[in-house]
Protein backbone atom coordinates (compact mmCIF):
# COMPACT_ATOMS: atom_id res chain seq x y z
CA UNK A 1 0.00 0.00 0.00
CA UNK A 2 2.48 2.75 0.93
CA UNK A 3 4.64 1.66 -2.40
CA UNK A 4 1.57 1.94 -4.54
CA UNK A 5 0.37 5.53 -2.59
CA UNK A 6 4.16 6.87 -2.84
CA UNK A 7 4.27 5.25 -6.79
CA UNK A 8 1.10 7.56 -7.54
CA UNK A 9 2.45 10.62 -5.88
CA UNK A 10 6.05 10.44 -7.66
CA UNK A 11 3.74 9.59 -10.86
CA UNK A 12 2.02 12.71 -10.35
CA UNK A 13 5.21 15.32 -9.96
CA UNK A 14 7.38 13.62 -12.85
CA UNK A 15 4.36 14.07 -15.20
CA UNK A 16 3.60 17.42 -14.46
CA UNK A 17 7.57 18.14 -14.41
CA UNK A 18 8.22 16.84 -17.73
CA UNK A 19 5.55 18.77 -19.17
CA UNK A 20 7.52 21.59 -17.98
CA UNK A 21 11.06 23.26 -18.81
CA UNK A 22 13.08 23.82 -15.38
CA UNK A 23 14.81 26.96 -17.25
CA UNK A 24 13.30 29.60 -15.37
CA UNK A 25 15.73 32.46 -15.20
CA UNK A 26 15.77 34.62 -11.98
CA UNK A 27 13.57 37.85 -11.99
CA UNK A 28 15.02 41.17 -12.50
CA UNK A 29 14.20 44.08 -10.68
CA UNK A 30 10.65 45.12 -12.54
CA UNK A 31 6.98 45.96 -12.72
CA UNK A 32 6.42 42.14 -12.57
CA UNK A 33 5.01 40.80 -9.72
CA UNK A 34 6.43 38.23 -7.20
CA UNK A 35 4.59 35.27 -7.38
CA UNK A 36 3.67 33.41 -4.15
CA UNK A 37 1.88 29.99 -4.28
CA UNK A 38 -0.45 29.24 -1.64
CA UNK A 39 -2.76 25.93 -2.22
CA UNK A 40 -5.61 27.23 -0.15
CA UNK A 41 -7.51 30.23 -0.60
CA UNK A 42 -8.35 32.34 2.59
CA UNK A 43 -11.35 33.27 4.35
CA UNK A 44 -10.73 37.04 5.49
CA UNK A 45 -8.59 39.87 5.09
CA UNK A 46 -9.20 41.36 8.77
CA UNK A 47 -6.78 40.58 11.17
CA UNK A 48 -9.65 40.74 13.86
CA UNK A 49 -10.59 37.08 12.63
CA UNK A 50 -7.60 35.73 10.98
CA UNK A 51 -6.31 32.13 12.33
CA UNK A 52 -4.73 30.44 8.53
CA UNK A 53 -0.81 30.94 7.91
CA UNK A 54 -1.82 31.74 4.38
CA UNK A 55 -4.08 34.66 5.58
CA UNK A 56 -0.70 35.52 8.21
CA UNK A 57 2.04 35.65 5.09
CA UNK A 58 -0.70 38.20 3.21
CA UNK A 59 -1.32 40.32 5.89
CA UNK A 60 2.07 40.70 6.98
CA UNK A 61 2.21 42.63 3.87
CA UNK A 62 -0.78 44.80 4.50
CA UNK A 63 -0.48 45.20 8.46
CA UNK A 64 1.63 45.76 11.17
CA UNK A 65 2.09 44.35 14.69
CA UNK A 66 3.64 46.26 17.72
CA UNK A 67 6.71 44.08 17.30
CA UNK A 68 8.47 41.47 15.38
CA UNK A 69 9.97 37.87 16.35
CA UNK A 70 12.50 37.71 14.05
CA UNK A 71 14.39 34.26 12.37
CA UNK A 72 16.45 33.84 15.30
CA UNK A 73 13.39 33.98 17.46
CA UNK A 74 14.16 37.40 19.09
CA UNK A 75 12.05 39.82 19.54
CA UNK A 76 12.52 43.52 18.33
CA UNK A 77 10.07 46.55 18.18
CA UNK A 78 8.17 47.43 15.07
CA UNK A 79 5.35 50.10 15.15
CA UNK A 80 6.65 50.69 18.90
CA UNK A 81 9.92 52.71 19.30
CA UNK A 82 11.42 50.28 21.71
CA UNK A 83 10.55 47.24 23.31
CA UNK A 84 7.60 47.97 26.03
CA UNK A 85 8.29 48.24 29.70
CA UNK A 86 7.30 46.03 31.90
CA UNK A 87 6.36 47.39 35.80
CA UNK A 88 8.45 45.23 38.57
CA UNK A 89 5.10 43.25 39.23
CA UNK A 90 4.70 41.98 35.58
CA UNK A 91 1.33 43.04 35.30
CA UNK A 92 1.96 46.90 33.74
CA UNK A 93 3.07 47.46 30.25
CA UNK A 94 4.27 50.58 29.06
CA UNK A 95 4.38 50.77 25.10
CA UNK A 96 5.36 53.89 23.02
CA UNK A 97 4.35 54.23 19.26
CA UNK A 98 6.60 55.26 16.39
CA UNK A 99 5.27 59.02 15.23
CA UNK A 100 4.02 59.24 11.64
CA UNK A 101 3.21 55.83 11.21
CA UNK A 102 0.47 56.41 7.96
CA UNK A 103 -2.42 54.08 7.25
CA UNK A 104 -2.86 53.74 3.48
CA UNK A 105 -5.17 56.18 3.44
CA UNK A 106 -3.10 58.33 4.44
CA UNK A 107 -4.28 58.71 8.44
CA UNK A 108 -2.10 58.60 11.00
CA UNK A 109 -2.01 55.04 13.35
CA UNK A 110 -2.27 56.39 16.80
CA UNK A 111 -2.78 54.87 20.49
CA UNK A 112 -6.67 54.57 19.54
CA UNK A 113 -6.24 52.16 17.05
CA UNK A 114 -4.50 49.85 19.08
CA UNK A 115 -7.00 50.17 21.51
CA UNK A 116 -10.02 50.07 18.56
CA UNK A 117 -8.35 46.66 17.95
CA UNK A 118 -8.37 45.31 21.42
CA UNK A 119 -11.98 46.49 21.82
CA UNK A 120 -12.72 44.40 18.60
CA UNK A 121 -11.41 41.10 19.88
CA UNK A 122 -13.43 41.40 22.66
CA UNK A 123 -16.90 42.99 21.06
CA UNK A 124 -19.39 40.12 21.95
CA UNK A 125 -20.60 39.55 18.75
CA UNK A 126 -17.69 39.74 16.81
CA UNK A 127 -16.90 35.97 16.26
CA UNK A 128 -12.80 35.78 16.64
CA UNK A 129 -11.02 32.48 17.21
CA UNK A 130 -10.04 32.98 20.53
CA UNK A 131 -10.04 35.95 23.03
CA UNK A 132 -7.93 33.70 25.79
CA UNK A 133 -4.88 36.69 24.73
CA UNK A 134 -7.60 39.87 25.54
CA UNK A 135 -9.21 38.68 28.27
CA UNK A 136 -6.22 38.82 30.36
CA UNK A 137 -6.34 42.60 30.29
CA UNK A 138 -7.48 44.35 33.13
CA UNK A 139 -7.26 47.88 31.49
CA UNK A 140 -5.82 49.47 28.39
CA UNK A 141 -5.28 53.55 29.35
CA UNK A 142 -4.04 55.97 26.66
CA UNK A 143 -1.73 58.64 28.07
CA UNK A 144 -1.34 60.04 25.09
CA UNK A 145 -1.11 59.93 20.99
CA UNK A 146 1.41 57.45 21.17
CA UNK A 147 1.60 56.11 24.75
CA UNK A 148 -0.27 53.37 26.56
CA UNK A 149 -0.59 51.08 29.22
CA UNK A 150 -1.92 47.87 29.24
CA UNK A 151 -2.41 46.22 32.80
CA UNK A 152 -3.12 42.80 32.85
CA UNK A 153 -5.19 40.69 35.86
CA UNK A 154 -2.27 38.66 36.76
CA UNK A 155 1.31 38.15 35.55
CA UNK A 156 1.26 36.16 32.07
CA UNK A 157 4.71 35.54 30.65
CA UNK A 158 3.49 34.23 27.87
CA UNK A 159 1.48 37.57 27.23
CA UNK A 160 3.93 39.63 25.09
CA UNK A 161 4.69 37.30 21.97
CA UNK A 162 1.33 37.69 20.73
CA UNK A 163 1.71 41.09 19.54
CA UNK A 164 3.91 39.52 16.88
CA UNK A 165 1.42 37.60 15.06
CA UNK A 166 -1.23 38.30 12.47
CA UNK A 167 -4.37 38.30 15.00
CA UNK A 168 -2.45 41.51 16.72
CA UNK A 169 -2.27 43.11 13.64
CA UNK A 170 -3.34 47.14 14.46
CA UNK A 171 -6.57 47.99 12.66
CA UNK A 172 -7.96 51.29 11.59
CA UNK A 173 -10.57 52.93 13.79
CA UNK A 174 -11.61 55.84 11.75
CA UNK A 175 -12.69 53.32 8.84
CA UNK A 176 -13.39 49.86 10.79
CA UNK A 177 -16.00 51.98 13.58
CA UNK A 178 -18.45 52.22 10.94
CA UNK A 179 -18.57 48.93 9.53
CA UNK A 180 -18.85 47.83 13.48
CA UNK A 181 -21.35 50.07 14.41
CA UNK A 182 -23.98 49.94 10.95
CA UNK A 183 -23.47 45.88 11.63
CA UNK A 184 -24.91 46.29 15.01
CA UNK A 185 -21.60 46.19 16.95
CA UNK A 186 -20.49 42.84 14.94
CA UNK A 187 -18.14 42.72 12.55
CA UNK A 188 -17.47 39.28 10.15
CA UNK A 189 -15.03 37.68 8.04
CA UNK A 190 -17.31 38.47 4.91
CA UNK A 191 -17.34 42.20 5.79
CA UNK A 192 -16.51 45.00 3.66
CA UNK A 193 -12.95 45.50 5.51
CA UNK A 194 -11.83 41.43 5.10
CA UNK A 195 -12.32 41.84 1.63
CA UNK A 196 -10.94 45.45 1.05
CA UNK A 197 -8.56 46.04 3.43
CA UNK A 198 -6.39 49.16 4.31
CA UNK A 199 -3.43 48.45 6.92
CA UNK A 200 -0.21 50.59 7.43
CA UNK A 201 1.81 47.99 6.35
CA UNK A 202 4.68 48.07 3.29
CA UNK A 203 1.82 46.65 0.61
CA UNK A 204 -1.40 48.04 -0.41
CA UNK A 205 -4.63 46.13 -1.10
CA UNK A 206 -5.53 46.13 -4.50
CA UNK A 207 -7.51 43.07 -5.52
CA UNK A 208 -8.86 39.74 -4.36
CA UNK A 209 -10.17 37.33 -6.67
CA UNK A 210 -11.62 34.37 -4.62
CA UNK A 211 -9.56 30.82 -4.96
CA UNK A 212 -7.68 32.70 -8.09
CA UNK A 213 -5.40 35.72 -5.85
CA UNK A 214 -4.70 37.81 -3.85
CA UNK A 215 -2.99 41.60 -5.66
CA UNK A 216 -0.82 43.86 -3.24
CA UNK A 217 0.94 46.41 -4.45
CA UNK A 218 4.21 48.55 -2.64
CA UNK A 219 2.92 51.47 -0.41
CA UNK A 220 4.96 54.41 -1.23
CA UNK A 221 4.73 56.21 2.33
CA UNK A 222 5.02 53.34 4.75
CA UNK A 223 6.90 54.17 7.66
CA UNK A 224 10.31 52.06 7.07
CA UNK A 225 10.55 53.41 3.41
CA UNK A 226 9.19 52.17 -0.22
CA UNK A 227 9.56 48.62 -0.79
CA UNK A 228 11.96 47.62 -3.62
CA UNK A 229 9.62 45.01 -4.63
CA UNK A 230 6.53 47.11 -6.87
CA UNK A 231 3.62 44.22 -7.17
CA UNK A 232 3.17 40.87 -4.75
CA UNK A 233 0.70 38.63 -5.61
CA UNK A 234 -0.09 35.28 -3.80
CA UNK A 235 -2.06 32.78 -6.51
CA UNK A 236 -4.48 29.97 -4.91
CA UNK A 237 -3.02 26.54 -6.86
CA UNK A 238 -4.55 24.14 -4.75
CA UNK A 239 -2.90 21.28 -5.67
CA UNK A 240 0.55 20.70 -4.72
CA UNK A 241 1.80 18.67 -7.61
CA UNK A 242 0.48 21.28 -9.96
CA UNK A 243 2.27 23.63 -7.61
CA UNK A 244 5.34 22.31 -7.56
CA UNK A 245 5.25 22.53 -11.86
CA UNK A 246 3.99 25.54 -12.36
CA UNK A 247 7.14 26.88 -10.02
CA UNK A 248 9.31 24.31 -12.02
CA UNK A 249 8.54 26.64 -15.16
CA UNK A 250 8.74 29.89 -13.45
CA UNK A 251 4.82 31.00 -13.00
CA UNK A 252 5.23 30.13 -9.35
CA UNK A 253 8.53 32.09 -7.70
CA UNK A 254 8.08 31.58 -4.32
CA UNK A 255 6.55 28.13 -3.15
CA UNK A 256 6.08 28.20 0.39
CA UNK A 257 5.91 25.05 3.23
CA UNK A 258 6.14 22.92 0.44
CA UNK A 259 4.82 19.62 0.71
CA UNK A 260 7.84 16.82 2.22
CA UNK A 261 7.65 14.86 -0.90
CA UNK A 262 8.71 17.43 -3.37
CA UNK A 263 11.53 18.10 -1.56
CA UNK A 264 14.08 15.69 -3.57
CA UNK A 265 12.40 17.17 -6.75
CA UNK A 266 12.91 21.09 -5.75
CA UNK A 267 16.83 20.14 -5.11
CA UNK A 268 16.79 18.13 -8.40
CA UNK A 269 15.40 21.48 -10.01
CA UNK A 270 18.50 23.28 -8.13
CA UNK A 271 20.74 20.99 -9.75
CA UNK A 272 19.84 20.94 -12.83
CA UNK A 273 20.59 24.80 -13.21
CA UNK A 274 16.95 26.64 -11.91
CA UNK A 275 18.71 29.78 -10.01
CA UNK A 276 16.43 29.26 -7.18
CA UNK A 277 17.56 28.41 -3.23
CA UNK A 278 15.42 25.78 -1.32
CA UNK A 279 15.44 25.83 2.28
CA UNK A 280 15.18 23.04 4.85
CA UNK A 281 14.63 24.33 8.73
CA UNK A 282 12.81 22.89 11.42
CA UNK A 283 10.02 24.58 12.36
CA UNK A 284 6.80 24.48 14.75
CA UNK A 285 4.43 23.22 12.40
CA UNK A 286 2.81 19.70 13.21
CA UNK A 287 0.37 17.29 11.36
CA UNK A 288 -2.68 16.03 13.24
CA UNK A 289 -5.90 13.88 13.23
CA UNK A 290 -8.91 15.52 15.87
CA UNK A 291 -10.56 13.30 17.50
CA UNK A 292 -14.31 14.62 17.89
CA UNK A 293 -14.18 13.56 21.85
CA UNK A 294 -18.12 14.63 21.82
CA UNK A 295 -18.97 11.19 19.67
CA UNK A 296 -19.53 8.53 21.75
CA UNK A 297 -17.34 6.64 19.85
CA UNK A 298 -14.02 8.33 20.60
CA UNK A 299 -15.01 8.91 24.07
CA UNK A 300 -13.20 5.75 24.92
CA UNK A 301 -9.79 6.40 25.27
CA UNK A 302 -9.03 2.78 24.41
CA UNK A 303 -10.73 3.34 20.98
CA UNK A 304 -7.81 6.79 20.48
CA UNK A 305 -5.05 4.82 21.80
CA UNK A 306 -6.01 2.02 19.08
CA UNK A 307 -6.20 4.02 16.42
CA UNK A 308 -2.39 5.54 17.70
CA UNK A 309 -1.63 1.99 17.51
CA UNK A 310 -2.39 0.93 14.71
CA UNK A 311 -0.60 3.75 12.52
CA UNK A 312 2.03 3.72 11.31
CA UNK A 313 3.54 7.00 11.95
CA UNK A 314 7.77 6.08 10.89
CA UNK A 315 7.17 4.57 7.80
CA UNK A 316 4.24 7.11 6.81
CA UNK A 317 7.19 9.65 7.25
CA UNK A 318 9.81 7.90 5.64
CA UNK A 319 7.86 6.73 2.17
CA UNK A 320 5.41 9.81 1.98
CA UNK A 321 7.22 12.58 3.76
CA UNK A 322 10.59 11.70 2.30
CA UNK A 323 11.93 11.27 5.78
CA UNK A 324 11.62 15.43 6.20
CA UNK A 325 9.53 15.22 9.27
CA UNK A 326 9.75 13.67 13.07
CA UNK A 327 7.25 11.80 15.18
CA UNK A 328 5.01 13.47 17.31
CA UNK A 329 4.14 11.77 20.77
CA UNK A 330 2.51 15.22 21.81
CA UNK A 331 1.99 18.99 21.05
CA UNK A 332 5.01 20.52 21.42
CA UNK A 333 8.32 19.79 18.97
CA UNK A 334 11.25 18.53 19.77
CA UNK A 335 12.77 21.51 18.84
CA UNK A 336 11.14 23.54 21.68
CA UNK A 337 12.86 24.52 24.72
CA UNK A 338 10.04 22.86 26.94
CA UNK A 339 10.38 19.13 25.20
CA UNK A 340 9.60 16.23 26.78
CA UNK A 341 11.45 13.71 25.37
CA UNK A 342 10.22 11.12 27.39
CA UNK A 343 6.39 10.71 26.52
CA UNK A 344 4.37 7.34 26.15
CA UNK A 345 5.13 5.93 22.20
CA UNK A 346 2.59 4.23 19.75
CA UNK A 347 4.69 1.94 17.98
CA UNK A 348 2.83 0.61 14.93
CA UNK A 349 1.41 -2.65 16.81
CA UNK A 350 -1.84 -3.35 15.17
CA UNK A 351 -2.34 -6.62 17.55
CA UNK A 352 -2.03 -4.34 20.80
CA UNK A 353 -4.56 -2.03 19.41
CA UNK A 354 -7.07 -5.55 18.78
CA UNK A 355 -5.89 -6.37 22.47
CA UNK A 356 -7.11 -3.08 23.58
CA UNK A 357 -10.03 -2.91 22.18
CA UNK A 358 -11.07 -6.14 23.15
CA UNK A 359 -10.34 -5.23 26.96
CA UNK A 360 -12.28 -2.10 26.98
CA UNK A 361 -15.42 -4.20 26.37
CA UNK A 362 -15.01 -3.75 22.23
CA UNK A 363 -16.67 -7.07 20.43
CA UNK A 364 -16.02 -7.15 16.46
CA UNK A 365 -19.57 -7.88 15.00
CA UNK A 366 -20.39 -10.26 12.06
CA UNK A 367 -19.47 -7.63 9.76
CA UNK A 368 -16.10 -7.46 10.70
CA UNK A 369 -16.63 -4.33 12.74
CA UNK A 370 -16.13 -3.44 16.27
CA UNK A 371 -18.99 -2.34 18.38
CA UNK A 372 -19.59 -1.81 22.01
CA UNK A 373 -23.22 -0.37 24.01
CA UNK A 374 -24.64 -0.35 20.53
CA UNK A 375 -21.61 2.31 19.19
CA UNK A 376 -19.74 0.67 16.09
CA UNK A 377 -16.41 1.82 15.71
CA UNK A 378 -17.12 3.56 12.76
CA UNK A 379 -16.52 7.16 11.41
CA UNK A 380 -15.07 9.58 8.71
CA UNK A 381 -12.01 11.60 8.21
CA UNK A 382 -12.26 14.68 6.40
CA UNK A 383 -9.48 17.13 5.46
CA UNK A 384 -9.05 19.63 2.70
CA UNK A 385 -9.00 18.74 -1.00
CA UNK A 386 -5.52 18.81 -3.15
CA UNK A 387 -3.31 18.14 -0.34
CA UNK A 388 -1.78 14.73 -1.30
CA UNK A 389 0.16 14.11 2.01
CA UNK A 390 -2.98 14.51 3.87
CA UNK A 391 -5.08 12.63 1.48
CA UNK A 392 -2.33 10.39 2.17
CA UNK A 393 -2.44 10.02 5.29
CA UNK A 394 -6.10 9.18 5.29
CA UNK A 395 -5.81 6.04 2.29
CA UNK A 396 -3.20 4.16 4.68
CA UNK A 397 -5.22 5.20 8.05
CA UNK A 398 -8.18 3.80 6.04
CA UNK A 399 -6.27 0.11 5.39
CA UNK A 400 -4.30 0.18 8.74
CA UNK A 401 -7.48 0.83 10.89
CA UNK A 402 -10.09 -0.97 8.49
CA UNK A 403 -7.49 -4.14 9.67
CA UNK A 404 -8.01 -3.93 12.99
CA UNK A 405 -12.10 -4.13 12.71
CA UNK A 406 -13.09 -0.33 12.07
CA UNK A 407 -15.58 1.67 9.82
CA UNK A 408 -13.28 4.52 7.90
CA UNK A 409 -15.12 7.02 5.75
CA UNK A 410 -12.74 9.85 3.80
CA UNK A 411 -14.79 12.93 2.76
CA UNK A 412 -12.90 16.33 1.57
CA UNK A 413 -13.68 19.50 1.68
CA UNK A 414 -12.33 22.68 -0.03
CA UNK A 415 -10.42 24.81 1.94
CA UNK A 416 -12.99 27.38 2.79
CA UNK A 417 -15.42 24.91 3.80
CA UNK A 418 -13.23 22.94 5.21
CA UNK A 419 -12.14 25.23 7.63
CA UNK A 420 -15.42 27.47 7.65
CA UNK A 421 -18.44 25.46 8.37
CA UNK A 422 -16.64 21.78 9.17
CA UNK A 423 -14.77 22.87 11.32
CA UNK A 424 -15.81 25.67 13.45
CA UNK A 425 -19.93 23.99 13.67
CA UNK A 426 -17.87 20.86 14.77
CA UNK A 427 -19.21 19.02 11.74
CA UNK A 428 -16.54 15.86 11.80
CA UNK A 429 -15.53 13.00 13.34
CA UNK A 430 -11.98 13.17 12.62
CA UNK A 431 -10.18 15.82 10.63
CA UNK A 432 -6.93 15.83 9.56
CA UNK A 433 -5.06 19.37 9.75
CA UNK A 434 -2.04 21.21 9.99
CA UNK A 435 -1.44 23.13 13.14
CA UNK A 436 1.46 26.13 14.15
CA UNK A 437 2.61 26.70 17.66
CA UNK A 438 4.26 29.31 19.02
CA UNK A 439 7.65 29.87 20.45
CA UNK A 440 6.29 29.58 24.45
CA UNK A 441 4.73 25.91 24.90
CA UNK A 442 1.66 27.57 26.12
CA UNK A 443 -1.19 25.63 24.13
CA UNK A 444 -4.18 26.78 26.48
CA UNK A 445 -6.27 27.71 23.83
CA UNK A 446 -5.90 24.47 22.44
CA UNK A 447 -6.45 22.31 25.89
CA UNK A 448 -7.94 24.24 28.45
CA UNK A 449 -11.90 23.15 29.10
CA UNK A 450 -13.02 26.73 28.55
CA UNK A 451 -11.44 27.15 25.23
CA UNK A 452 -14.43 24.83 23.79
CA UNK A 453 -16.06 26.65 21.14
CA UNK A 454 -19.20 24.86 21.05
CA UNK A 455 -19.60 25.85 25.08
CA UNK A 456 -18.42 29.10 25.56
CA UNK A 457 -18.24 30.70 21.93
CA UNK A 458 -14.63 31.12 21.42
CA UNK A 459 -11.14 29.04 21.84
CA UNK A 460 -9.58 26.37 19.53
CA UNK A 461 -10.31 23.05 21.59
CA UNK A 462 -12.17 21.21 18.53
CA UNK A 463 -11.64 18.11 20.17
CA UNK A 464 -13.83 18.71 23.06
CA UNK A 465 -10.78 17.55 25.20
CA UNK A 466 -11.59 18.57 29.00
CA UNK A 467 -9.28 16.84 32.02
CA UNK A 468 -8.90 19.26 35.29
CA UNK A 469 -4.97 18.56 35.72
CA UNK A 470 -4.63 20.06 31.72
CA UNK A 471 -6.47 22.91 32.89
CA UNK A 472 -4.51 23.96 36.49
CA UNK A 473 -0.99 22.85 34.44
CA UNK A 474 -2.00 25.67 31.96
CA UNK A 475 -3.27 28.02 34.63
CA UNK A 476 -0.01 27.74 36.34
CA UNK A 477 2.54 27.71 33.25
CA UNK A 478 1.06 31.27 32.08
CA UNK A 479 1.92 32.54 35.96
CA UNK A 480 5.19 31.07 36.60
CA UNK A 481 8.02 33.05 35.68
CA UNK A 482 10.79 30.63 36.19
CA UNK A 483 11.83 28.82 32.85
CA UNK A 484 13.29 25.38 34.69
CA UNK A 485 9.89 25.06 37.10
CA UNK A 486 7.35 25.83 33.64
CA UNK A 487 9.98 22.81 32.11
CA UNK A 488 8.23 20.95 34.81
CA UNK A 489 4.92 21.61 34.62
CA UNK A 490 4.62 21.50 30.41
CA UNK A 491 6.33 17.71 30.16
CA UNK A 492 3.65 16.98 32.83
CA UNK A 493 0.60 18.29 30.25
CA UNK A 494 2.59 16.47 27.72
CA UNK A 495 3.09 13.37 29.44
CA UNK A 496 -0.70 13.74 29.69
CA UNK A 497 -1.80 14.12 26.22
CA UNK A 498 0.74 11.26 25.61
CA UNK A 499 -1.53 8.93 27.31
CA UNK A 500 -5.45 10.65 26.69
CA UNK A 501 -4.42 11.44 23.25
CA UNK A 502 -7.39 13.77 22.11
CA UNK A 503 -5.85 14.11 18.92
CA UNK A 504 -3.54 11.15 16.83
CA UNK A 505 -0.35 13.35 17.03
CA UNK A 506 1.29 12.43 13.91
CA UNK A 507 4.58 13.97 13.05
CA UNK A 508 6.20 17.28 13.50
CA UNK A 509 7.46 19.17 9.82
CA UNK A 510 10.59 20.30 8.96
CA UNK A 511 9.31 23.86 6.53
CA UNK A 512 10.59 23.84 3.27
CA UNK A 513 10.23 26.53 1.29
CA UNK A 514 11.77 27.37 -2.46
CA UNK A 515 12.59 31.01 -3.56
CA UNK A 516 14.26 32.77 -6.32
CA UNK A 517 18.38 32.94 -6.20
CA UNK A 518 18.02 36.26 -6.36
CA UNK A 519 15.87 37.23 -3.69
CA UNK A 520 18.06 39.11 -1.01
CA UNK A 521 16.93 39.74 2.88
CA UNK A 522 14.64 36.52 2.48
CA UNK A 523 14.88 34.54 5.75
CA UNK A 524 12.80 31.55 7.11
CA UNK A 525 11.20 31.96 10.06
CA UNK A 526 9.95 28.80 11.73
CA UNK A 527 7.20 31.01 14.16
CA UNK A 528 3.44 31.83 13.64
CA UNK A 529 4.68 35.18 12.35
CA UNK A 530 5.53 33.22 8.79
CA UNK A 531 8.25 33.48 5.94
CA UNK A 532 7.17 36.97 5.16
CA UNK A 533 7.70 38.34 8.42
CA UNK A 534 10.16 40.87 6.89
CA UNK A 535 8.60 40.91 3.42
CA UNK A 536 9.53 45.02 3.36
CA UNK A 537 13.35 43.90 3.17
CA UNK A 538 13.00 41.88 0.22
CA UNK A 539 14.24 42.55 -3.10
CA UNK A 540 14.96 41.27 -6.02
CA UNK A 541 18.87 41.71 -7.96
Amino acid sequence: MFRRILALLLVLVMVALFTASCGQSSKPQSAEPLVWGMHTDIETLNPIFTESANEANILNAIFSTLIKVNDELEFEPYLLEEMPVVSQDGLTYQFKLREGIKFHDGVELTAEDVKFTYEMKMAEKNAVPSRLRWERIANFEIIDKYTFYITLKEPDITWLEGWAYAESMIVPKHILEAEFIQGGNELSKGGNFSRKPIGSGPYRFVEWKANEFVMLEAFTDYFRGKPQIEKIVFKVVPDLNTMLARFSIGEIDIYDRAAPDHYRQLLKLQEDGMPIEVHNFPSFMSMNAIFNMRLPVFQDRAVRQALNYAFPKERFIDVVLDGVATVAHADTPPMSWAYNPNLKEYEHNPEKAVQLLREAGWKLGEDGVFAKNGVRLSFTINTNTGNPVREAFQEIAKQEWEAIGAEVFIQNYEAATLFGDILRNLKFDMIVLGSAAGIDPDSKTLWHSSQRPELYGTGQNFAGFSNQRIDELLEAGLKETSQEARVAIYHEVQQILSQEVPYLFICFFNSITAVPANLENFRPNPTLAGNAWNIFEWKLN
